[in-house]
């Protein structure tokens, strides 16, 4: 009988997380981003609360992935974040 191994190699681009460069989030613009799952939007909503009540963070901006949660992040929407946003939080929504 052959053993199938089911794990693969991913061609996917890979991403490294970038450096922490903030010790705090006050005065920070915080990005929300919302995977479209159902939870996704209000759980983004209390997180947002939480810093906004522990943190004097300048701002958020939240957007929502536009192809549905099993897929990566659009390009042009992580660009955008990534150009506006000191710090920038996912949500699963499960």
């Amino acid at each position: 009988m052959p053993i199938l191994d089911p794990t693969s190699v991913s061609h996917d681009k890979r991403y490294e997380l970038a450096p922490r460069r903030l010790r705090t989030l006050d005065g920070a613009m915080v990005g929300l981003l919302d995977n479209s799952k159902l939870n996704a939007a209000p759980l983004l909503a209390a997180i947002a609360d939480l810093l906004k009540e522990r943190y004097a963070i300048k701002s958020t901006v939240v957007r929502t992935k536009g192809h549905g949660f099993s897929y990566p992040v659009e390009d042009y929407l992580a660009d955008e974040m990534a150009a506006q946003c000191d710090v920038v939080i996912a949500a699963i929504g499960d």
